[in-house]
């Protein structure tokens, strides 16, 4: 763990060693998932409660069903309540999710899920990035307080290539802005100083 290190780090992880490697390695906190190949799913209850046994710090926990893209029909969007309500009996942090319909966040669908999730704060993960009007999105996540975090890219590929967006999405969000994609450890530093965040998202990155 770097000495004096003035952000926080989440490290993606998909199994307990994974997990138990993070915090040993200075993670603060962990966002847990499974099949990182379809950019995260849900985690089963066995997994996620023994990583919140093991572990010190906290754990957020992706809530998504869907292999592809980030829409969800009424029978997904049951899928993501119900696996919630499960998940919320955990020692959990709280989510990481987002819903989005034409390219913009559905809205509709998303208070349907802080409900279940309340008093749980909330990660809106990437599939902020394919919004098409981000900036009436973000107003519109400002609203809701417990949408204490947006993780970005910046909608690029690696955040050091989207660190005019990032800047730009800090400047009007409310909560915690964190960037993603393609961090490392040796990035970190030069990313940093262009973004000054609080905290830094990757799964190797710790």
């Amino acid at each position: 763990m770097m000495q004096g290190r003035k952000y926080k780090l989440e490290s993606c992880v998909t199994s307990l060693a994974q997990a138990i490697k993070a915090e040993a390695y200075g993670a603060n906190r962990v966002e847990l998932c499974e099949r990182l190949e379809t950019e995260g799913m849900t985690p089963g209850v066995e997994l996620t409660s023994s990583v919140c046994i093991h572990l010190q710090i906290p754990v957020r926990v992706m809530v998504r069903v869907t292999e592809v893209g980030y829409e969800a029909d009424a029978h997904v969007l049951q899928q993501m309540i119900d696996s919630i309500h499960i998940l919320k009996k955990l020692p959990i942090d709280g989510f990481v999710m987002g819903i989005t319909k034409n390219n913009r966040i559905d809205r509709a669908a998303m208070k349907k899920l802080f409900a279940p999730a309340y008093p749980l704060p909330i990660t809106f993960h990437k599939a902020l990035d394919v919004s098409e009007d981000i900036s009436d999105d973000i107003e519109w996540l400002n609203l809701f307080s417990q949408v204490d975090t947006i993780l970005t890219s910046g909608s690029a590929l690696h955040a050091a290539d989207g660190i005019d967006q990032i800047n730009y999405l800090k400047s009007i969000f409310k909560g915690n802005v964190m960037a993603a994609g393609k961090i490392t450890s040796g990035v970190l530093p030069r990313l940093h100083d262009a973004l000054h965040l609080e905290w830094y998202h990757g799964k190797s990155i710790v």
